[in-house]
């Protein structure tokens, strides 16, 4: 059925579902593939509907010369088996996908579109599908081509990081976890992801620009590892009071630094000012869509192996990593829960998602340097729309347990926002008993003054 599938794609240019009787299998199955890996529901059940009801038009691989009209529920929410058995929950479904869920158990009940038709001039050409579908689905400016392409570009040191069930930690929290160990490469983050697959398609486009960027550290030391690796000279503003382990190793990298400005967002305001000065290239994490293309590799790899995850928890700082894996889950596995998580003292993320408004408020104050984003990026933002399914807040005590658990678990020393995800899970024990969870230690820049205040 997949296969089918993709061979229908490939020639019509479109179909993301098909149910079994379509190809003459009495079985109550759908394969579905949204641009990721492809997967399948057997024997559905939708579970909850919505009130509200939405307008669509609808295409078919067993009707191919005609698009039609129909009314379906704007949300469902449904059960199904996976293709290893498994017992999913897939909840709250966004209105194309509930349309697409329910144009498919349509087939398995014996039922076209055509059926469906609802009111005049309902039933039209197919050679009308770009304007009445296509435009009506929608569109992310994140590529999952791009993502997949990535890992080809991406230097080996920093894809295929290590995960894995961590029993004594799981059993601490209550839950199943796997963690991923982002920090086993030459910078000690996950950061040189994206960094390195931006900075590889700045040269494949011959933009020559002076490059400059802001950082509190773990972005600049990336920018910096994938600068020196072409031979390119960059220029990194950073805060007064950044952490020295890391302005330190900027420098070692070959970055000039330069430190204005009292926190993160104001240091990235004078690079800005430098950036244009010059007419040079500011690379802002989280804005430019390669950064967060590049971090969607972590996603790919996570659910390579098959595992059913009922919820990912991935630290939100300015969007980059947040957004580039919830573009890859919510296409390969849309049944698992995508939930960011800030510092509570400082959720201008949190609280702009939440409000669809651009909140900045005065101050980021929290332990976790790597989060700390007090203006968000309004492209970030808006990305997390339909990606991200909560976003949780933690407090600094959280966090400081959450590394202390990981260290005294899992031998894993980890700097502040290497560990909200399990910081996540700490303060939010109930929301995660007996789940299967995921989360990324993305960092490990830990000084010494913090290894003895934290660990200690």
């Amino acid at each position: 059925m997949h296969a089918t599938l993709a061979d229908f794609r490939a020639r019509k240019g479109f179909g993301r579902a098909m149910a079994a009787p379509q190809v003459g299998i009495i079985k109550r199955v759908i394969v579905m593939n949204l641009g990721a890996t492809p997967f399948a529901l057997i024997n559905p059940k939708i579970t909850w509907r919505s009130e509200a009801m939405q307008d669509v038009w609808d295409d078919c691989l067993s009707v191919p010369d005609c698009v039609v009209r129909v009314q379906r529920h704007a949300s469902i929410s449904l059960q199904y088996q996976d293709e290893q058995g498994r017992a999913r929950h897939w909840k709250n479904l966004s209105a194309d996908l509930a349309e697409l869920v329910q144009h498919e158990i349509d087939h398995l009940d014996g039922m076209l579109m055509t059926e469906r038709a609802h009111g005049i001039d309902s039933i039209r050409p197919i050679s009308e599908h770009a304007a009445l579908v296509g435009a009506a689905r929608p569109s992310h400016r994140l590529s999952l081509a791009h993502i997949a392409y990535c890992a080809n570009v991406i230097p080996p040191e920093f894809l295929n990081s290590p995960q894995y069930n961590c029993e004594p930690l799981s059993e601490a929290l209550g839950c199943q976890l796997t963690i991923k160990l982002d920090f086993t490469n030459p910078i000690r983050s996950f950061k040189g992801r994206g960094a390195s697959f931006f900075v590889s398609e700045m040269q494949r486009r011959g933009d020559k620009r002076a490059i400059v960027c802001a950082s509190a550290g773990n972005w600049g030391q990336a920018m910096a590892y994938a600068c020196r690796s072409f031979g390119l000279p960059i220029v990194i503003y950073a805060a007064v009071n950044a952490n020295p382990l890391k302005v330190a190793r900027m420098k070692a990298l070959g970055a000039e630094v330069r430190q204005e400005g009292r926190d993160f967002d104001a240091a990235k305001d004078a690079a800005k000012a430098y950036a244009k000065s010059i007419d040079g290239q500011m690379v802002e994490d989280g804005l430019d869509a390669e950064i967060s293309e590049g971090h969607g590799t972590l996603a790919m790899e996570l659910l390579s192996r098959g595992d059913a995850f009922d919820s990912i928890a991935i630290p939100l700082g300015n969007g980059a990593m947040l957004n580039g894996m919830a573009r890859w889950i919510k296409a390969a596995s849309p049944a698992t829960r995508v939930l960011g998580v800030s510092a509570a003292g400082a959720d201008a993320m949190e609280r702009s998602w939440r409000s669809q408004t651009l909140i900045t408020p005065d101050t980021a104050d929290t332990i976790a340097d790597g989060i700390a984003v007090r203006v968000p990026i309004p492209e970030a933002v808006s990305d997390m729309q339909g990606l991200v399914d909560d976003v949780l807040l933690i407090t600094d005590a959280h966090i400081i347990q959450a590394m202390r658990l990981v260290y005294q678990h899992a031998g894993l020393l980890l700097e502040p926002a290497g560990a909200v995800g399990v910081a996540a899970i700490v303060a939010h024990l109930g929301l995660f008993a007996n789940q299967k969870v995921a989360t990324v230690l993305c960092g490990s820049n830990i000084t010494e003054s913090q290894i003895k205040e934290y660990l200690t």
